[in-house]
């Protein structure tokens, strides 16, 4: 069986600039949590925070059906309708200086838009304890990501980075979890 590629670049493009007049009018709406929700559940309290992050057993990907009021008749909106794939939930994910997520693994492709990035940002495709640094540069292209496979997100530079993240209907048989080999006790510590 050959090996699903973690990333690549889709023939799917938007007015960059036009995304980021979006973003700059509703960037105060970013909160410690660092996501904003473009579509929310139908049961969200607060539309633009519930379940932004992990989601529980009985909240799925598929439930995320209404594009929140902030987003509406937006380039955020026409980008999101003219996709040639059913789309899930959408979120602004901002990454702050010198951070890393935690390795994981989701449950289907994820879809990203780079709206403010720069060269030290990367996304990290891990094969056991080797990782493979991948760039998505701000072009106006939408890059599809492998999110079943081991990854995480390191923003080593020392300005933020903001992606639109989309999630896709595919593969979601799979868990969402992280892998147990990064939190073994019986790993052995890499001294510089």
């Amino acid at each position: 069986m050959a090996e699903r590629e973690f990333l690549k670049k889709l023939d799917i493009h938007c007015d960059i600039q036009k995304i980021r007049t979006v973003m700059e009018d509703v960037y105060e709406l970013f909160g410690d949590d660092n996501v904003i929700l473009v579509n929310c559940h139908a049961n969200s309290k607060i539309p633009l925070k519930d379940f932004s992050g992990w989601l529980p057993d009985d909240i799925n990907e598929d439930d995320f059906t209404t594009i929140n009021e902030e987003f509406r008749g937006t380039a955020f909106e026409e980008f999101l309708h003219q996709l040639p794939f059913p789309y899930r939930r959408a979120r602004l994910m901002r990454l702050g200086k010198k951070t890393c997520l935690t390795i994981h693994n989701d449950t289907c492709l994820r879809y990203h838009l780079a709206i403010k990035t720069n060269p030290a940002c990367f996304l990290v495709q891990m094969d056991g304890r080797v990782g493979t640094f991948h760039h998505v540069p701000a072009d106006g292209y939408l890059y599809q990501m492998d999110g079943t496979q081991n990854h995480t997100a390191i923003n080593a530079s020392k300005e933020e980075r903001i992606h639109l993240v989309i999630s896709s209907t595919k593969f979601d048989h799979l868990e969402e979890r992280r892998p147990e080999e990064f939190y073994s006790p019986k790993m052995t510590r890499l001294d510089p």
